[in-house]
């Protein structure tokens, strides 16, 4: 594998046709395309996507391990999901992909996955699963010597990157057609196993892996701060800037929550060390008693662990949203994509919307003139805050108090709230869409 690498170096270019020339009379020879008598079969999982991606592919490994209950699973995951699979009851081993190349250097990467195999060799996988479809997965997924790589089929698709999935078709043994664009991301990864398995999934929740004791502590550290209260996780970073909602818009938002609700609300904040800043903004315009700033204090998992001790979610669209989600909390989360964008069919709402719990995404009315012409699946090209700066305190109140609403009727919808101009009218009106979830289709509006 090293001389292929040299060779790519010194030519500047990765003859995938060869690595498969060179590489597949070796793994012939030292017996990695047939499964050893008396072991148990071997199965490698891979995935390179953000966490909240990572969380809604967890009815998928759920389900890898459900097919094959006697099987040694890894999982080759990015950080910060590693933290959270390491927990996971359905894999025996997690190893961190800690990839610091260039994304867009293709020479970069295939020296990065080249000796990410050296560790994966000794374990002769039978199965891999690349639940991704980036073209740099499925070399990984070949390089890795698995006897049977499962992901889907090249001609079907891919995503933006360096290795087009064309050039590794033959790295995939077993393809699967790709799910139509605009499927929700729970359902991009089921289809994998469902092809082996031949039955349809029938829990597809996603789940989040904390440890027991870390959640136990944050219910007994709420509890006996407000023991009655209603605990409301805030989730004020993003690693996409467009997805930040400002933090004074946020005080402004808790501070008209307190003036209405008759509960006892308090408010847990999350975040990493670099949404410092914007935790003491909220705090330092809250009452004491009614905030607990936790941004930077702990780990993805234990953020995760804390947030699953709440009642509802209110936050930026960011992994931990997905994790309440995941922990069946309503969630209010003010998203970029302007009202007035047609939904492309890859469109982030439609994709990572959270899943299978009451939720409203509130949206700025119109794309500001530098995004009124993108085709963006963001909706809002900058990546920056930018078109969600338009949406007001005001506007996500009405989403919460919607939410609530949503909750009370024990309705695990859908729902995009928006204000609009309407000439009937003086100034604006609040327009209200119940989505369907499976079409994205406005089921209703007013």
């Amino acid at each position: 594998m090293r001389a292929l690498y040299a060779r790519a170096a010194e030519t500047k270019f990765i003859n995938t046709s060869e690595i498969a020339a060179e590489l597949e009379p070796l793994f012939e020879k030292h017996g990695y395309r047939k499964h050893a008598e008396g072991e148990p079969l071997r199965i490698l999982l891979l995935h390179d996507d953000g966490v909240g991606d990572f969380i809604n592919c967890s009815p998928a490994i759920r389900e890898v391990r459900r097919a094959y209950p006697d099987a040694y699973i890894t999982l080759v995951v990015f950080r910060p999901g590693y933290a959270m699979a390491v927990t996971c009851p359905y894999v025996d081993q997690v190893i961190a992909d800690e990839r610091k190349c260039d994304w867009n250097d293709p020479l970069a990467l295939f020296e990065w996955y080249a000796r990410l195999a050296q560790k994966l060799l000794p374990m002769h996988f039978d199965l891999s699963f690349h639940f991704t479809v980036y073209g740099s997965l499925v070399l990984l997924s070949y390089l890795s010597g698995a006897a049977r790589r499962i992901g889907y089929a090249p001609e079907h698709g891919m995503l933006p990157g360096p290795f087009p999935l064309g050039a590794v078709r033959g790295f995939v043994t077993d393809a699967v057609p790709t799910i139509p664009r605009g499927t929700h991301s729970v359902y991009r990864y089921l289809p994998l196993i469902e092809s082996l398995t031949g039955k349809e999934t029938e829990d597809c929740r996603p789940e989040i892996w904390t440890l027991a004791q870390e959640t136990e502590r944050w219910r007994v550290q709420l509890g006996k701060a407000a023991p009655d209260a209603l605990w409301i996780a805030v989730a004020i970073g993003s690693t996409d800037g467009r997805r930040h909602y400002p933090a004074a818009s946020y005080a402004e938002l808790f501070q008209h929550i307190l003036e209405v609700e008759a509960r006892d609300v308090r408010f847990l904040l999350l975040g990493g060390p670099g949404d410092r800043a914007d935790g003491e903004v909220l705090a330092g315009a809250l009452p004491e008693q009614r905030v607990w700033n936790a941004v930077g204090q702990m780990s993805y998992r234990g953020s995760a662990a804390a947030l699953s001790c709440c009642r509802l979610y209110i936050g930026n669209d960011t992994g931990l949203m997905h994790a309440a989600a995941a922990s069946r909390l309503p969630v209010l989360t003010p998203c970029c994509y302007p009202a007035d964008r047609p939904m492309v069919t890859n469109a982030v709402p439609i994709v990572h919307y959270p899943y299978g719990v009451p939720a409203v995404l509130v949206r700025p009315a119109h794309a500001l003139p530098e995004c009124q012409d993108s085709d963006d699946i963001w909706g809002c090209a900058m990546k920056r805050p930018h078109c969600i700066t338009q949406i007001t305190p005001d506007l996500m109140l009405r989403g919460y108090r919607l939410l609530n609403e949503l909750i009370r009727q024990g309705r695990s919808e859908l729902f995009c709230i928006y204000e609009m101009e309407n000439p009937t009218h003086d100034g604006r009106v609040t327009a209200v869409e119940h989505l369907d979830v499976d079409t994205f289709e406005t089921i209703a509006e007013k």
